[in-house]
Formats: structure tokens, sequence, C-alpha cells
């Protein structure tokens, strides 16, 4: 932060630490000093020893544009236009008339080999430290400048005693202070409004008007009107003509867009209603999908559902049909007892020991075949049923009689479940009955709003 605006008056903003000329006016050939060190100073003397000569070249570093600098005005003189750059550089100090000529000429301590160079540096309580340079030097008769801006101290003697009209002093410069750092430290810069636009940057300066006001207040003894000072050099010029066309045109664009928030408004609140619609629609459709996959889901259950009650059912049937093996184990152990009984009447009729039986027996054979033949059949009936609902085939008598019960248990449980899932299935197409007209009404509701 700078300290430009410190409420201490011997403390506020850069104060100028020290200041250094070479050739610059009478200055000729030596480096001229002065030291303030921040400190508030009176620069006295005798009568042309120089003081507006060392407050001008002041004047040149902070004021840098000529059309805004006005030379020995700290001595009183009304005359514009007897001191210039030109003339400070080549030490002008007065004309003499030589005898025998009407005509004057100027006297002048150095020529247009020479160079000049003239520094201030400044510093602030935040130990920032500025110093303002600049060199100027003849080619070609023409008087050339170089402005530059160091944020280091630097001296005539140690930094521009290489001066050369080619430009190594330069390299010299940047080579010292810019090498090996990230941010530069001497900024050489090309044009006076640049130069002055920098420094008022670096200086905490709201703008250039700042230095117009420096060069009044140098030489300022008599303040005639105030108000016309301030006008004159503290405020900025203000194009009210153009400032009032563009407040008009934002103005305008303001409404414009105000028109257009208002039309987006009155845009959304008609499409609204049609934006609840679309989402109910959006929201009917979902459960659309939802209820179809439900549906394709269905049948793949009750697929499953009839395999499982399926197993079950076949479980029973082989438990029936175990149960009708021993069975049948039994009747073909009594046929084998019947055979025996068969081959000793055999024996008997043989013998004629029980004649009169024969014709009873052979009746009683005949009915005990036909019972056998036809529990034989039932009994591959059931098997093939025990079978497909996984019961044991062949079974024992207990073991049918309990798989008949279970028979009859499954077959109530299996009919109720299956007249449940019917249910459901029908309370399901309704529901997407329902849903298909709801569908079918909003799509004429919406295409009757369009």
């Amino acid at each position: 932060m700078l300290s430009l605006f410190s409420t201490s008056s011997d403390k506020a903003g850069f104060r100028l630490q020290y200041m250094e000329v070479f050739n610059w006016g009478t200055f000729n050939e030596k480096i001229f000093r002065i030291n303030p060190k921040g400190n508030n100073s009176l620069l006295t003397g005798a009568n042309a020893s120089g003081k507006s000569t060392y407050i001008d070249a002041l004047l040149t570093l902070i004021v840098p544009a000529k059309k805004d600098r006005f030379y020995n005005q700290s001595s009183g003189v009304e005359k514009k236009g007897d001191r210039t750059e030109e003339t400070y550089v080549l030490g002008h100090y007065g004309n003499i008339q030589e005898e025998g000529k009407t005509s004057t000429s100027t006297q002048k301590l150095r020529d247009t080999n020479t160079y000049s160079v003239i520094l201030a540096s400044f510093s602030n309580t935040d130990q920032k430290q500025i110093t303002l340079f600049q060199v100027r030097w003849f080619s070609n008769n023409e008087l050339r400048r170089q402005f530059g801006i160091a944020h280091v101290p630097l001296e005539i003697e140690n930094d521009f005693s290489q001066f050369d009209s080619k430009g190594n002093w330069k390299k010299f410069l940047d080579k010292k202070y810019n090498s090996n750092t990230t941010k530069k430290k001497i900024e050489f810069i090309d044009g006076p409004t640049a130069y002055a636009e920098r420094m008022s940057d670096l200086f905490g300066m709201r703008s250039a008007k700042a230095l117009t006001l420096f060069n009044q207040v140098v030489g300022v003894k008599v303040l005639e009107d105030l108000d016309d000072f301030i006008r004159t050099n503290m405020l900025e010029e203000q194009d009210s003509e153009a400032e009032f066309i563009q407040l008009k045109e934002s103005f305008l664009t303001l409404m414009d867009a105000k028109t257009n928030i208002e039309k987006a408004e009155e845009q959304i609140k008609q499409l609204t209603p049609i934006n609840e619609i679309a989402i109910t629609l959006t929201n009917i459709k979902t459960d659309l999908l939802q209820l179809e996959k439900s549906k394709e889901t269905a049948v793949y259950w009750f697929a499953k559902k009839g395999v499982e009650l399926g197993e079950k059912e076949l479980e029973k049937c082989n438990e029936e049909m175990q149960r009708l093996n021993d069975e049948l184990a039994e009747l073909r152990s009594k046929e084998e007892t019947l055979k025996q009984d068969e081959r000793t009447i055999s024996i008997a009729i043989e013998k004629d020991e029980v004649g009169s039986k024969i014709k009873d027996l052979e009746k009683e054979i005949k009915s005990l075949q036909a019972q056998k033949d036809n529990r034989s059949k039932k009994l591959d009936e059931y098997n093939k049923i025990a079978q497909n609902i996984k019961f044991n085939t062949n079974p024992s008598e207990e073991t049918f009689n309990i798989n008949r019960e279970k028979a009859k248990q499954l077959k109530q449980s299996t009919q109720l479940e299956i007249d449940d899932e019917n249910k459901n299935l029908r309370a399901l197409e309704n529901v997407e009955d329902k849903l298909k007209q709801d569908t079918e009404d909003l799509v004429k509701t919406i295409i009757i709003v369009r």
C-alpha cells in the first residue's frame, strides 16, 4: 500500500531523497547533488546562482510533456521560450554583441557532442524507492531523449558514466539491474506520455492531471481566481454531450431489457399450464413403461410359479408312484404265492386228490388275473402322474394314502394361488386401461391447447 495519503505531513507520500544533475544549464562537467532526505527543504542562493535551473530540472523530470511545462517560473519571469531543453543541455548562459556587429551571439558551455543526465530518487514510509531519470544527447544536431524509471536508487557517477550515443549504456544498465530477476528493476520508456502515465501509476496519482497542477504550483506567486485555478488545473475535462448520449443509450437499453423481461415473464406465465400438462404426461408415460415392464415380468413370474407348482405336484406323484410300486411288489409276491398254489393244485389234480375244486380255482384265477391287470393299469397311470409331480413310483399302501391327502391339499392351494394371480393380472390390466384412457385424454387436451 502506498502512503500517499498519510495524515502525517512530514511523512505523507513519496518524498524526494536526493537529486542529481549533470551538464544541465550552468551545472557543467560536474555532478551536482542535493539531499533533502524526505524533509521539507529550502533552496536558497544569490541571483543567477542556478536555483531556477535546478528547479526546472526537477520540473522536467516530473512534467515530461513540453506543452504542460513552463520553465523559469520560480524566478518570476513572465516571458516564455527563453529557456528550453536544448538551451539547458548546451548550457546557454548569456548573449554578447561582438565589436563591429549589430547582432548578438549566444554564449554556451557545451556543444552537440555532450550529453545531459538528470535524476531524482523518491521513497515512502513503506520503504519503496522510485528513481526518475532522463538522458539527453544530440544526434545529427537533433536533441534525443530517453525516459526511465527505476525501482532502485541510481546515481549518475555509478550508472551513467559509460554513456555513448550508440545505446550501449542502456545495455549496461539492463544487464546490471534486470538480469537474474523476474521483475524488472529498470524500465526504459519511449515517449513522454507513457512515461507520465507510468509515473502517475507508481506514485498513486489519480491521473496525469496532477503533473500539470505541479507545474502550476511550482511558480505560483499570486493566486488571482481560486475557482478558475481549480477548474483549469485540478479538474478533469468532461464531455457532457458524450456522457448524455451514453446515458440516453443506456436508458434505452434498459427500457428494451425491461420490455423483453416483461415479455418473457408473460410467455412463461402462458406456457406454465402446458408445461405442467407435459410433466404430467411424462409421468404417465413413465408409469406406462413401468406397467409394461411389470406385465412382462408377470409372464415370467407366472411361468416360474407354474414350474414350482408343477415340481411340487410331481414330487407328490413320485411319492404316490412309490406307494403303488410297493403295492405292486406286494401283489407280485401274492402272485408268486398263487402260482405256487397253482402248482400245488396242478399236482393235486394229477393225483385226482382235489379234482372237485379245479373249476372253482380256475374261476378264482381268472378273477384275480383281471384284478391284477386292472391294478397294473392304474399303477402305470399313477406312476406317470407321480413322475410329473415328483412323487415316488410304486408306493406302499400307507404312502399312497398319505400322498393322496397331500395331493388334495396341493390342488386346493394351487387353485387358490392361480385365482389370486388371475385377480392381480386383471387389476393390472384395469390400471393399464385407465392409464391409456388418461393418456388419450391428456393428448387431446394438449392438441386443443395448441
